[in-house]
């Protein structure tokens, strides 16, 4: 998270919002970009997962409310190239499958199976095989869930499905918070 959000989330902390019975949203991102936890080599139609451990030490707060969205300037797609990779393009444009599980912490191996789910995202691909819409626009977070990001420490499971053979790459999720 950068500093310009860290100080709002402590500035809005400390006065102790709400102001004026309107509830404060702060969004914390999950950057997905280590370890290639976002990237995700796709045939047409072929479910794709990737799971791991997240922390959010250091910037733990006592969440409320919230809501998991996924931005679509955050979600980039690569065709296959025909060359030898992954297959060719089966079509354009389309319908991108993004789902999310956040489970305990100790449950990575389970995580996509047993923990709570937030999705499908439909997000709709132009000919170009952009991001241009999606739907729903985000999804609010189970009390459980509450609870594990209040404790720092969680896993994470993705799955995409994609219309095309190729690389999708999610580079972040946002989880917007109500203070």
């Amino acid at each position: 998270m950068n500093t310009s959000k860290l100080l709002a989330l402590g500035l809005i902390t400390a006065v102790g919002l709400p102001w004026s019975g309107c509830m404060a949203r702060v969004p914390i991102e999950l950057s997905l970009a280590a370890g290639g936890f976002g990237t995700f080599l796709v045939e047409a139609g072929v479910p794709e997962k990737n799971k791991g451990p997240y922390s959010l030490t250091g910037r733990q707060v006592n969440v409320g409310s919230g809501s998991l969205t996924i931005y679509l300037a955050d979600i980039s797609v690569a065709p296959a190239d025909g060359g030898g990779g992954k297959g060719t393009v089966n079509l354009q444009g389309g319908t991108l499958r993004i789902t999310a599980w956040i489970a305990p912490a100790d449950e990575v191996e389970t995580a996509c199976e047993t923990g709570d789910q937030y999705g499908p995202y439909s997000v709709e691909l132009d000919e170009d095989d952009q991001p241009v819409s999606k739907h729903p626009s985000n999804i609010p977070l189970s009390d459980e869930t509450l609870d594990l990001i209040n404790g720092g420490s969680f896993s994470l499971c993705i799955e995409v499905v994609s219309p095309i053979d190729g690389t999708v790459t999610i580079d972040a999720l946002s989880i917007d918070l109500g203070l």
